[in-house]
């Protein structure tokens, strides 16, 4: 079971999901949506960076209900693929239901595959996924959605996905988010659930 928790939470990784939402973006026509999908993702990724930079570098966290920060994969994911699926299914309102629904299991998943690989707690998860959720959910509020996007923008964002993790297999925000937590607060260390 390890290794389908670690495939789920690989789809959960920045470097598949930035390619292929930005080749989705870039596809559609300039509408509501496409700055309300924008607005979103950039928001849920705000947020999430703000509260894992907070108890990183400061110690502001919940000990309560173990919550360090929310959960990046389980927000990113929630906020991307959903609105991915619901454009992929179509413009009938049926369709987009079952593309949201669909979009939105896959981003149960991936969040909750963080728990078995000790990755986040059970709040943070839970957090992410409603922050995700709810930016999924208001990037679709705009009418009428666009035509389902061609079999081509699939297949690149598809082979986006797949390459970027290829092409840059050192590539690892965490680390990042840590040097830039100690680089804001002035410590040495971060602060580490372990260390709190």
């Amino acid at each position: 079971m390890p290794d389908v928790w670690k495939l789920l939470s690989s789809l959960g990784d920045s470097r598949w999901l930035l390619p292929m939402i930005a080749v989705l973006l870039i596809s559609l026509p300039r509408s509501a949506l496409k700055w309300r999908a924008l607005a979103a993702i950039a928001i849920t990724a705000a947020v999430t960076l703000a509260s894992k930079l907070a108890y990183m570098g400061w110690g502001l966290g919940i000990a309560g209900i173990d919550f360090t920060g929310f959960s990046g994969h389980a927000a990113m994911s929630s906020a991307i693929y959903p609105v991915a699926a619901t454009l992929l299914a179509g413009t009938p309102r049926p369709a987009r239901i079952a593309g949201f629904s669909a979009g939105a299991i896959l981003a149960l998943l991936i969040g909750w595959s963080r728990i078995p690989l000790h990755a986040h707690s059970v709040s943070e998860v839970v957090a992410g996924l409603a922050l995700g959720l709810g930016a999924a959910a208001w990037s679709l509020r705009s009418s009428p959605l666009p035509v389902r996007p061609h079999a081509w923008i699939l297949a690149v964002s598809l082979a986006a996905g797949v390459a970027l993790p290829i092409a840059t297999p050192q590539l690892r925000t965490h680390q990042m988010v840590m040097d830039l937590a100690k680089w804001l607060s002035g410590r040495t260390e971060v602060m580490q659930r372990h260390s709190s």
